[in-house]
């Protein structure tokens, strides 16, 4: 993996390895709740597996099986019996799954205990292909044989490709990977990972599949992607950069006005005695570099505005409200008794009753470029602002083999709970600190709070028979992200009054790791409700008085007011 795969995420990667931890040594007993669906656990730890072909936090492929539709995990790590009577949770055959175990069994084969799509449970180690060189999206450079002019490519049947002099994939073009699939097809029995690549030539992108052989990376950057300069291990306050790939030595220095935090932009790339180095302009001054020497990509420029995404971690629901506590920046209770003297108890869980949930802690800025200290001597954090909210961002820097920006967000600090049960924040105020560009998705254009107006090409515009022109707020994102005449909508708003943003949405894509963005709208108009039986059902809307009415509305279809 590069350094744009490295989680150096403070308390949250401490969480996080905890967790894990805390999973591997209850495999002697199962750990209920959201894992008592995957009982991986055996009588006696297992023996340790030396000079298997996987280790600990490698990614596999599990495969298609004859004559089963998914991969079927074992409870115990065993071989899969004929009727699968061992096996509790399956995925997707030809899907990625991580190593998190491995063992000697009690007959002798390596067994690896492996994440799979969220399910985990225990596979033989004849039954997973890899370790994987790249995933999805990764980006590798293509390589070809000894005196080849183009990389050897496959269809999909994995049967080699005809030279195309219209269409060629050339040798240290960076590429990007699309999928990961298995395939036997040199026909050794044995199926090996192939990988469908997107390579650009002056033609136009062909796509095709690759073995292991034919890619270099997974790597840092892409052409035309920017780059922080380092600054040089060996001191000074220039960047110098090399007039050929290969290290920077006195007789291929080149320097100019180029320094340490500049942004550098790639322009080509070669890959030089096991080393891939990059041609890079920073100002007028060009030269080659390794990925020791910058970090990167940078995505985002001053002043524009992301919204803040921290992924959800699993804890157990006993230790939830010390972990709350703690990015808190509040002593756990049982500190607490013990600070003023009280005697305190510790009460026996029932590993049988534990119970794993969901928690997304807030983003936690620090006072510096780097990972985000909350508790201890070394603590460093300055603000904590909520998941789902808008940040501006400020200045970048680069620390820790990370790009880290000073942002400015709103950090709640009081609270209440609704009709519904739910807290809900009711106060905030601004902060400014350092986070990772890991939690932060965009770039957006609206802040909340900011007024805006339906685009004249939205679907949501609607004409009445008076030629009132409306704007029609769906209710959830799945309306949101395609209006047709099935969206719900909780009511419409005069289309030149415009709506307030009070809230942003960032949703995932379901096949890439990029992100839709959604703001929750509000404004005095008119509720919708429906009216008649299916399937002659219709919305209508209520007049008289104007109410308050919340909708949520895709990026795509919104501007700024008009001043």
């Amino acid at each position: 993996m590069t350094k744009s795969h490295a989680r150096a995420a403070g308390a949250l990667l401490l969480v996080g390895i905890s967790l894990m931890l805390a999973s591997l040594a209850c495999y002697s007993g199962q750990i209920p709740g959201v894992f008592e669906l995957t009982p991986y656990y055996t009588p006696t730890a297992l023996p340790t597996v030396e000079g298997g072909k996987l280790q600990v936090l490698d990614y596999v492929l599990v495969p298609l099986e004859p004559g089963r539709p998914t991969f079927a995990l074992t409870i115990y790590p065993e071989p899969l019996l004929p009727n699968a009577m061992n096996s509790k949770l399956s995925c997707l055959g030809d899907s990625t799954a991580k190593v998190l175990y491995a063992g000697v069994g009690a007959d002798g084969q390596n067994y690896y205990l492996i994440n799979c799509s969220g399910s985990v449970g225990w596979a033989a180690e004849s039954r997973l292909i890899g370790p994987l060189k790249f995933l999805r999206e990764d980006l590798g450079i293509a390589q070809a044989a000894a005196g080849a002019q183009s990389v050897q490519m496959y269809d999909d049947r994995f049967r080699p490709m005809p030279p195309n002099p219209l269409q060629m994939c050339k040798p240290e073009t960076i590429v990007t990977v699309l999928q990961v699939a298995s395939a036997d097809a040199d026909g050794d029995g044995s199926p090996e990972p192939f990988y469908q690549i997107d390579c650009p030539t002056p033609a136009g992108p062909v796509k095709g599949w690759v073995t292991g052989d034919s890619l270099f990376g997974p790597i840092e950057i892409n052409i035309g992607e920017r780059a922080i300069a380092l600054p040089d291990p060996a001191g000074g306050d220039t960047f110098a950069m090399a007039s050929e790939p290969g290290p920077v030595v006195a007789e291929t220095a080149v320097t100019g006005d180029c320094r340490p935090g500049a942004i550098l932009e790639a322009k080509e790339t070669e890959v030089v005695n096991g080393v891939a180095y990059y041609k890079m302009a920073c100002g007028d001054v060009e030269g080659w570099v390794d990925d020791t020497r910058f970090v990167g990509p940078l995505r985002y420029d001053v002043d524009q505005l992301a919204v803040i995404v921290v992924p959800p971690v699993l804890v157990f629901e006993d230790q939830l409200a010390s972990i709350m506590a703690e990015y808190a920046g509040e002593a756990p209770a049982e500190e607490e008794a013990a600070v003023e003297g009280e005697e305190t108890t510790t009460e026996l869980v029932d590993e049988a009753q534990r119970r794993v949930v969901e928690y997304t802690p807030p983003l936690l800025l620090a006072d510096e470029p780097g990972p985000a200290i909350p508790q201890g001597e070394e603590a460093n954090v300055v603000g904590r602002c909520e998941n789902n909210t808008v940040a501006r961002l400020l200045e970048f820097a680069a620390a820790a083999d990370q790009v880290y920006y000073r942002i400015e967000c709103s950090e709640c600090v009081a609270t209440e709970v609704n009709e519904d049960g739910e807290t809900v924040c009711t106060a905030t105020e601004l902060r400014q600190g350092w986070a990772s560009q890991e939690y932060l998705e965009g770039p957006v254009p609206f802040v909340i709070g900011q007024h805006v107006v339906f685009k004249s090409s939205s679907k949501a515009i609607m004409t009445d028979d008076d030629g009132s022109k409306w704007g029609r707020l769906p209710a959830n994102l799945t309306g949101a992200a395609s209006i047709g005449q099935y969206t719900e909508f909780v009511g419409r708003c005069p289309l030149e009054q415009g709506m307030e943003i009070v809230g942003v949405v960032a949703e995932q894509a379901r096949t890439s790791s990029k992100y839709n963005f959604y703001y929750e709208v509000s404004c005095q108009g008119q509720v919708a409700e429906w009216q008649g039986e299916a399937p002659r059902r219709e919305i209508v809307y209520r007049s008289g008085e104007p109410t308050l009415i919340t909708g949520v509305v895709s990026v795509r279809d919104l501007e700024a007011a008009p001043e």
